[in-house]
């Protein structure tokens, strides 16, 4: 990646937006987060959260006519054979494996909502109940209700906490970094931040009032 490239994708990444939702997170430990990472930035959450027997089935093949083919060959089948048994095993084995990051007794069994103050391809600021450390590391799940299409589930940590600045809220706003995220996830929030910051500024005009954020 040229230094042109990263320094375009870092200012993509930086544009924040005031927005207003609520963020469902859970509390993770590092050995969690260590297990979660690397499958969290290697596929998309659509990806993550789909079953796995539809793919079972689209790569599934009749093996019980094989010998009616044209130019059957007995070695290759059985080579075939094999393979085809060891893919069913290591997606089986996959199942498994993300099953029990769900039920894993080290990960906080009920999420938490925290709201959204604003949000950014590489962070969000949201405000919380819970006074959390600096260090926690969370994973988190964001669903903005003006684009139901998106639900994006990530690794983050707080980064900076301090008591809410409303004094009408006893609350915490916590600043967090997005540390596993898989790119095709990150880049639909982005997509995301644009459309709302122009839907944001369109309404703006409309009402004539232009000095607010954006």
């Amino acid at each position: 990646m040229s230094k042109k490239t990263k320094n375009r994708d870092e200012r993509r990444n930086s544009v924040r937006i005031l927005d207003s939702f609520n963020i469902n997170y859970n509390i993770v430990t590092q050995k969690e987060y260590n297990k979660k990472a690397s499958i969290f930035i290697s596929r998309r959450t659509a990806s993550r959260s789909a079953t796995r027997s539809s793919d079972t089935e689209a790569f599934s093949f009749d093996w019980s006519h094989i010998e009616d083919e044209v130019d059957f060959d007995p070695v290759l089948v059985k080579i075939l054979f094999y393979l085809d048994q060891k893919i069913d095993k290591i997606i089986s084995n996959q199942d498994r494996i993300l099953k029990n990051f769900d039920t894993d007794e080290e990960v906080q069994e009920l999420s938490e909502a925290g709201e959204c103050i604003d949000i950014s391809g590489s962070g969000a600021h949201m405000l919380v109940t819970e006074e959390l450390n600096p260090g926690t590391l969370l994973e988190l799940t964001i669903e903005p209700p003006f684009n139901t299409s998106i639900q994006i589930i990530l690794l983050g940590e707080i980064s900076r906490i301090s008591k809410s600045k409303d004094k009408e809220n006893n609350g915490f706003e916590a600043s967090i970094t997005f540390t596993a995220v898989n790119e095709d996830d990150r880049e639909n929030l982005i997509k995301y931040i644009f459309q709302r910051q122009r839907e944001l500024i369109s309404s703006r005009k409309k009402s004539g009032d232009l000095s607010s954020n954006t």
